[in-house]
């Protein structure tokens, strides 16, 4: 199938000019050779939005996002108003091309757009999706990802509490069975206290269960083989409590309480004053 170029910006929602800070919230995309012009915005699980600019009321940033809506649709239907030109010869460099140009114009507005790109694309509505899915959805996040941000925060604290020598990454383990975990207290060369931060904010409850359950299983198995010599923590994050009658948070809510009751410490990544209580004891 043959590759057309495509013509794409990044949707920004920046409610305070002053500051500069926004936040990615859609893709508009212009297919100039298939008169193609679509667009996605963030209007479901935008509590990240809300929590960013936390003086913001989220009925504005939904009243701001359907006036968006509104008028790409109004541009929507001036191109397929246009339908007897179509086919004119260089209508493609016309009337249509600037339509795109003057859509992502810089303005001072609430609603700004990342400059132009291009991408080839043999599907424009398909590219859209995948367009969205990784620069609003941030589909590169993975848990992986995510907890390596988690370390970073427990390793800042540990630092700045003088608690950072006491703890190094380390690989628990026997002639069979290892674990690494990023945050191990060490005495007589045994595993004493254990921190590992752990994300449980997947974006599908069966992914928040299997991955606590998967972490659930190597601390039964290093206690199993005598490996383990003291508590384990683990400060944990959750999917997005702002936004209501998500399965996601009952998935948690179960995935806790399954740790808990398999004799893990848990704690929430933002409970700085436990984390630095558990990592303070003397073994």
């Amino acid at each position: 199938m043959t590759r057309i170029a495509c013509q794409y910006a990044i949707v920004r929602f920046m409610p305070y000019v002053e500051t500069g800070e926004f936040a990615n919230v859609g893709v508009l995309l212009w297919a100039p050779k298939k008169r193609y012009l679509g667009f996605k915005l963030l209007r479901r699980k935008y509590g990240r939005i809300t929590q960013f600019f936390e003086e913001l009321d989220r009925a504005f940033y939904l009243r701001t996002m359907n006036d968006l809506e509104v008028e790409l649709f109004r541009v929507q239907n001036l191109l397929r108003d246009a339908g007897a030109e179509r086919d004119a010869p260089g209508m493609e460099y016309g009337f249509h091309k600037g339509i795109f140009r003057e859509l992502i114009r810089p303005r001072e507005t609430i609603v700004r757009f990342s400059e132009q790109r291009v991408v080839l694309a043999e599907d424009p509505k398909a590219t859209l999706e995948k367009l969205y899915d990784y620069y609003v959805g941030r589909n590169f996040v993975t848990k992986e990802y995510q907890e390596a941000i988690l370390e970073k925060g427990v390793k800042t604290l540990l630092e700045k509490e003088d608690l950072a020598k006491r703890y190094h990454r380390r690989k628990v383990r026997d002639n069979l069975y290892s674990v690494t975990f990023p945050f191990v207290e060490e005495k007589d060369h045994k595993a004493v206290r254990v921190i590992k931060p752990l994300f449980l904010g997947q974006s599908d409850s069966t992914q928040i269960i299997e991955h606590g359950d998967h972490w659930k299983l190597k601390v039964q198995q290093l206690r199993k083989r005598n490996l383990l010599h003291g508590p384990i923590l683990f400060p944990v994050k959750g999917p997005d409590e702002t936004v209501s009658k998500d399965i996601r948070l009952e998935a948690f809510e179960e995935t806790k309480r399954s740790l808990i009751e398999s004799g893990i410490d848990l704690v929430l990544h933002s409970d700085h004053k436990t984390i630095i209580e558990f990592a303070s004891q003397n073994a």
